[in-house]
């Protein structure tokens, strides 16, 4: 929460949450249980109370660096962010990937529409794929990578990633690094 804070830059944050937690606006949902589709009704709720034309994804399991916050999308379509990575929490490695739901940004009323289709659904939808379409054309990047972690807490532990292992990126650098800044997510 507090690299969130830091790196947003005084940008606007709701917090959709099962328990209480001291961040922007908070919303508590309640112990729900951990799914996709509560998933998509917590970002719902997130979206419908905010106010501003754009809004972009942020989730607990993920790092963000300053540049991730500094793009505006020029069209209703929904962008997602080119350069990420992902920490399997118990691997020593991280691995780039394409994409993720927990890094994109979109036009605050589309992106509701878009999942208001998906939450009337009669059967657990798989991550984001129904929501959006997933051209490359909509997309922004920065030197900075987006840092995701899967740990067993999560909905899924598996995700698909691009290349190989690293065990150091850009911005956040080493592993080491990384395990002793965030010692309490890895």
């Amino acid at each position: 929460m507090d690299n969130l804070v830091k790196n947003s830059g005084g940008l606007p944050i709701i917090s959709v949450s099962r328990k209480p937690i001291k961040l922007g606006k908070n919303i508590c949902v309640g112990e729900v249980p951990v799914c996709y589709t509560n998933s998509f009704k917590q970002l719902l709720i997130g979206l419908k109370a905010a106010k501003t034309k754009y809004c972009i994804a942020a989730e607990a399991d993920t790092l963000y660096p300053p540049k991730y916050f500094e793009f505006t999308p020029k069209t209703k379509n929904v962008y997602r962010y080119t350069n990420l990575y992902v920490y399997f929490v118990g691997h020593e490695g991280m691995w780039k990937k394409r994409c993720v739901e927990a890094a994109q940004m979109c036009d605050r009323e589309h992106w509701i529409k878009s999942i208001e289709k998906v939450t009337t659904m009669t059967w657990e939808p798989e991550p984001f794929q129904f929501v959006f379409d997933t051209k490359d054309q909509y997309s922004w990047t920065s030197d900075q990578p987006v840092l995701y972690f899967k740990t067993h807490k999560g909905i899924n532990y598996k995700t698909g990633f691009i290349n190989g292992r690293q065990t150091e990126i850009p911005y956040w650098g080493s592993l080491k690094d990384i395990k002793k800044l965030f010692k309490e997510v890895v």
